[in-house]
């Protein structure tokens, strides 16, 4: 799924060689481009449109300044939205597939896609920002202020259990050079649901990083899932390079809805043996024992 990215980390490279400006269509996160896509009307009923974000902008700030994402007048912004989100209890809206949702996002008509629009909406002309099942979904928001020229992004996991709806913020301020750069998976580990939330950044050194919670059965909110020993400790997200021409994909954690047992990541390196567009690699293999990937 991750061919579009590595393409479009190709692309980009030649329209800067052309002293031209980029964005990277999607690192294939979500395939869209899936056959009989169709806006019927039981969807366009359930749709509901974009949940607008909205908070005055620092004026003593830039965009791209990590300071704004901690404006007060922020944080308050986003534990309202959160209460917003959290009204989103429609069964039809949840018994609605997010496929047939974006859809209908993207048409605003009830019908069958034409070829122009089939090919539109698979080049990432619609951006993305409903993902996920009937019980799970992430919502990946606009900010209006941090990092807009980069789709600057807040991701939300709403998970649904009977008539209520528990909303958890699970990323702050994401950006990326990519478009459509965000998707979600899920996989068991026992009894327990797992999701991955990948992203990645696009450009001409594109790096995927992964994210992983669980839901509380106690709070029925989204927490951290520590599958990964990392450098403080046990950490619930990951990293790779991706490289121009690798042969074994990165981060190919999950599996036939489980967790593999062992995946391959990319990382810098002075003295790697793998030159990828001028950078010095290593490729390293984790493998699960039971409690962690080492």
């Amino acid at each position: 799924m991750r061919d579009s990215l590595r393409r479009a980390a190709v692309s980009g490279v030649l329209l800067l060689t052309l002293i031209a400006g980029f964005s990277t269509p999607s690192h294939s996160f979500q395939q869209r481009s899936q056959p009989a896509l169709v806006c019927r009307k039981s969807a366009l009923a359930a749709l509901k449109p974009i949940p607008k974000l909205s908070y005055p902008c620092g004026s003593d700030q830039t965009e791209w300044d990590e300071k704004a994402l901690k404006l007060p007048a922020r944080v308050s912004a986003i534990k309202t939205f959160i209460s917003e989100l959290s009204s989103f209890s429609d069964p039809s809206w949840w018994a609605t597939s997010v496929q047939d949702l974006n859809v209908c996002d993207f048409t605003q008509a009830p019908g069958a896609l034409t070829s122009d629009q089939r090919q539109a909406f698979a080049d990432g002309d619609y951006s993305s920002w409903l993902f996920g099942n009937d019980h799970i979904r992430l919502a990946l928001i606009p900010d209006p202020c941090y990092q807009t020229e980069y789709g600057g992004s807040n991701a939300f996991l709403l998970h649904r259990n009977l008539d209520h709806v528990f909303v958890t913020q699970v990323l702050d301020g994401y950006f990326s050079r990519a478009d459509n750069s965000v998707n979600i998976a899920f996989a068991k580990l026992n009894t327990q649901e797992i999701i991955e939330i990948s992203t990645g950044t696009g450009g001409l050194n594109p790096t995927l990083t992964n994210y992983y919670f669980a839901v509380d059965p106690h709070s029925h909110m989204a927490v951290p899932k520590n599958l990964f020993n990392g450098d403080h400790g046990p950490t619930n997200q990951t990293s790779s390079a991706m490289l121009f021409n690798d042969t074994v994909e990165p981060l190919q954690v999950l599996r036939a809805h489980s967790l593999t047992q062992s995946f391959v990541i990319y990382v810098d390196d002075a003295k790697g043996k793998i030159d990828d567009n001028g950078r010095s690699l290593s490729r390293k293999v984790l493998r699960w024992n039971g409690k962690l990937y080492r």
